[in-house]
């Protein structure tokens, strides 16, 4: 069993959720067709994420590597550490699906890409050795354009975020969900993230609806840089606005278009 129940397996996190009955969309697919788009974009970005990520282990001056503590054997810890291992968990998750949906669409086997560890219960012999950007990228040209594949794939036995981990039983759609929270974490540590200021109405172009004690659905986005235009954001949907046309909205309770369509 898959957990599939007929709605997108994303539950609350799916773009079409429905505040009202709490379920996903209604689809056939582990993961509704919107979902899979905007997985889609954040797993590509994955690339630029590792690229980014490797600027960071170039320490400041506040940064700088203290002298061994007195008493102690161990080696000094860089303060880049967690972006080490970040960055090896990126690696590691996208080489392992890639090499998974390899096998499942009988693809041709470049010789590179694959993990040089055994990771899952497919039997084959370990691979050269590659670049890590190098294998991330290859990785996420295979699995960007078989998205929706990799969310059908049945159960497989994986070391969920590296060879340390004990094997367990992953979906391909939690996978896409594990490949879109990377790309989340990468871009929390990169400190891209932006707040959101929940704000009342409601969607003009999806039937989320507010709900009386919970956020949303619409939010604005706090301005990455200045002179940046401000915008009203669907969090069900993702559509977006003018911020004007959302003063228009509170002013007559109707948006734009709307009113004089009436």
């Amino acid at each position: 069993m898959d957990g599939h129940d007929g709605t997108c397996n994303n539950a609350d996190r799916c773009a079409g959720y429905d505040p009202q009955l709490k379920l996903g969309a209604h689809t056939s697919r582990p993961l509704c067709g919107d979902c899979l788009d905007q997985a889609a974009r954040n797993i590509r970005s994955l690339v630029f994420d590792y690229l980014d990520l490797a600027q960071l282990h170039e320490p400041t001056l506040s940064q700088a590597i203290a002298e061994r503590a007195s008493g102690s054997k161990e080696r000094p810890i860089p303060i880049s550490q967690h972006v080490e291992a970040l960055q090896a968990e990126i690696v590691h998750v996208t080489t392992t699906w890639e090499y998974e949906l390899r096998v499942a669409c009988r693809l041709s086997d470049p010789g590179t890409v694959r993990p040089s560890w055994r990771v899952t219960t497919s039997n084959y012999e370990p691979a050269l050795k590659t670049r890590p950007g190098t294998a991330v990228q290859r990785a996420v040209e295979v699995i960007g354009s078989r998205l929706e594949r990799l969310s059908q794939l049945p159960a497989t036995v994986v070391c969920p975020t590296g060879v340390d981990d004990e094997p367990a039983d992953m979906y391909g759609w939690q996978a896409v969900q594990q490949l879109t929270d990377l790309h989340g974490r990468a871009r929390g540590m990169l400190g891209r993230t932006t707040r959101r200021f929940w704000i009342p109405g409601e969607c003009w172009a999806c039937p989320s609806r507010p709900v009386r004690g919970v956020d949303g659905p619409l939010y604005r986005s706090e301005p990455k840089f200045e002179g940046d235009p401000m915008q009203v954001n669907c969090d069900k949907c993702s559509a977006y606005r003018a911020y004007p046309d959302y003063e228009t909205y509170m002013a007559t309770l109707l948006w734009p278009e709307l009113e004089v369509a009436a």
